[in-house]
């Protein structure tokens, strides 16, 4: 379709860009004499049935945008509606985004990553205390002048997350800078652009994302597993502290998080000034983990589950719900630590009434001192199955140093890969012993106490 000529008062010159709700351009202010940037949202593009809703979300956004004045940030100007479009009348940057430095592979010391996160840092701090949250922190919308001085772009208006606007994709959060609660769908805060400001550390540093992947797999190591230390990715020399503030930068809980963007900022500080070790001790380690968790306030520890009960927890839910069954369990992890609650959180997510009261009764006899299920003939209850089937790291590690002295340094790789498939020592036993000859496996079980079937 062709470009308008004008929107409000405001003369277009230029495309900047497009997406999928509408057009950024480039406009003259012709009653200050002053160059705009005009964000637009087609109306036509929005489902009708929430246009209203959807409007005045994007209005309200705007004006808690155009409330943080600061020279971190680009300014707001004004709010509009035409019968096409509304729009957001922002302030003009001559500079190149972040996204495209990456994306050419530019190297940053350490110096100008300092400066880069110390002005995101204090942008960050500014919204915050006036109770404006970006939710969209990532590279593209970060823009670096020719002076380097840094810009946050687009700050509040991805507040919008709950509206149409989010579904249909115009200012939604992004999968690889995404924080775990944004990932499952919970409540947003501070600290969630502080995670996201921590992924845009990490890949400054490192040169690549901590998570990576498909979206569905990026979500999942988001909220689930923890990146390389960048150290041990990155050309540059850097000290253990630093790898130290990432690690509580990207906490998965909120909580275990730098609970502010001032906290962030000065542990940062502190490492970028620590001296860079090839081979950090243990005591300097422990040192800045110290250090660090003396900026945060006192929190519980969230709870903690062997790895291969909450397998065998998936697998019964699998049953029932399917592949989702993983993210279903680990999210419900995160909340108890009592087996009960556990499969309680879990039943919550079948939603055929006859299917979760056959999976709650499993639930039932399981929490039942003694009691025998249907059709067995002990009195083994689902609980102690469970508790059997869960496998110590103790004994893992006992039997990978046992096992070192037939294979040698492969030994731990083995008893790993043997520990993420098994749901009980036997099973666990037998595939480790697996790798060996008949009479080396013989006298192996025999070290380990299992005998052979």
């Amino acid at each position: 379709m062709t470009e308008p000529t004008r929107i409000g008062k405001y003369t277009i010159q230029s495309v900047l860009g497009k997406g999928a709700m509408g057009v950024v351009y480039k406009a003259f202010d012709p009653g200050i004499e002053r160059v705009v940037a005009i964000k637009t949202v087609r109306k036509d593009r929005v489902d009708q049935d929430m246009i209203e809703q959807s409007m005045a979300r994007f209005k309200n956004e705007a004006k808690a945008a155009g409330r943080l004045l600061h020279p971190n940030i680009v300014s707001v100007y004004e709010y509009g509606e035409d019968e096409a479009n509304a729009f957001i009348v922002m302030e003009y940057v001559e500079g190149t985004g972040l996204r495209e430095y990456l994306a050419r592979k530019a190297s940053f010391d350490l110096p100008h990553v300092a400066s880069i996160m110390t002005q995101l840092l204090r942008a960050l701090d500014f919204a915050h205390e006036r109770g404006v949250i970006h939710r969209d922190i990532k590279p593209a919308n970060l823009i670096l002048t020719a002076d380097g001085t840094l810009k946050v772009a687009d700050f509040g208006i991805a507040r919008i997350d709950t509206s149409n606007l989010t579904t249909l994709g115009m200012v939604m959060g992004t999968p690889s800078y995404m924080s775990p609660e944004q990932c499952q769908g919970q409540p947003v805060d501070k600290r969630s652009d502080l995670f996201s400001a921590a992924v845009v550390l990490y890949e400054l540093l490192a040169g690549e994302k901590p998570f990576a992947g498909a979206t569905e797999t990026i979500a999942y190591k988001i909220c689930h597993e923890n990146p390389r230390p960048a150290s041990t990715v990155s050309r540059l020399t850097l000290s253990a502290t630093i790898d130290a503030v990432l690690a509580v930068a990207l906490e998965k809980s909120p909580d275990a998080r730098f609970q502010n963007a001032r906290a962030f900022s000065r542990a940062l500080r502190e490492a970028l000034n620590a001296p860079a070790q090839q081979n950090p001790d243990e005591t300097a380690a422990t040192q800045i983990n110290t250090a660090i968790a003396a900026m945060q306030p006192s929190i519980a520890a969230p709870p903690v589950w062997e790895d291969t009960l909450l397998r065998t927890v998936e697998r019964q839910l699998a049953h029932y719900v399917g592949p989702m069954a993983k993210v279903m369990t680990r999210k419900a992890a995160t909340q108890t630590a009592d087996l009960g609650k556990l499969y309680a959180l879990l039943a919550e997510n079948i939603s055929d009434p006859t299917t979760r009261e056959k999976f709650s009764a499993g639930i039932r006899v399981a929490m039942t001192p003694d009691a025998t299920p249907p059709g067995s003939s002990t009195g083994t209850n689902t609980r102690s199955l469970l508790r059997q089937a869960a496998l110590e790291q103790s004994f893992v590690d006992q039997t990978s140093n046992q096992l070192a002295v037939y294979l040698g340094p492969i030994a731990k790789v083995v008893t790993s890969r043997a520990a993420q498939k098994a749901t009980s020592r036997q099973e666990f036993v037998r595939l480790v012993a697996g790798h060996l000859g008949d009479q080396e496996r013989n006298t192996f079980l025999k070290e380990i106490g299992f005998e052979e079937a």
